[in-house]
């Protein structure tokens, strides 16, 4: 008989930003205060969608991260030292897809994965509107590896039922 280290598994919890009608919001997740602000002096075609995210985490200084994200909505989730930032890329009738980004919360805001989680998908010809297809996220460190498992609650044809990416802890 042999012992198997416990793998931390855990489901992700969200919290929507961008949907207030406020330029600046702070939300704490655990230990962390993130905030989330519209970038003012962006020369984008969609200035609302650029957005500056602030980590402020006892005994580091705070860091910083850019991004786009369609029509300035998004969520943003810790998972341990990881920093989930789902955002939307596209826009228009089904055209926004969300992407999920990992950041490591221990070393500046580095980038892990960035991963199409939603697919928009015809799968009624009788109907002009496409289907939306969304992943859960769930998040798994064991044995120096930190695993992201997206997957679909039941097969979908056309699209992948399970996407995953795993990386190296600590490096």
């Amino acid at each position: 008989m042999f012992h198997c280290p416990a793998a931390a598994l855990a489901a992700i919890n969200w919290h929507e930003v961008g949907s207030s009608p406020n330029d600046k919001e702070t939300n704490r997740i655990g230990h962390v205060l993130i905030t989330v602000e519209r970038q003012k002096d962006s020369e984008s075609s969609f200035p609302e969608d650029d957005l500056m995210i602030t980590v402020h985490s006892p005994g580091r200084k705070p860091s910083q991260y850019s991004i786009t994200s369609a029509y300035g909505f998004g969520s943003v989730a810790i998972h341990q030292n990881i920093l989930l930032l789902k955002y939307g890329v596209g826009r228009g009738t089904w055209a926004r897809v969300d992407h999920v980004k990992a950041l490591r919360l221990d070393h500046d805001l580095d980038e892990l994965v960035d991963v199409q989680s939603s697919y928009y998908v015809q799968t009624n010809p009788h109907n002009a509107a496409p289907d939306l297809f969304q992943y859960h996220l769930k998040v798994q460190m064991q044995g120096g590896y930190t695993t992201f498992t997206f997957s679909l609650s039941k097969p979908q044809p056309g699209i992948p039922t399970e996407k995953i990416a795993r990386v190296k802890n600590g490096g």
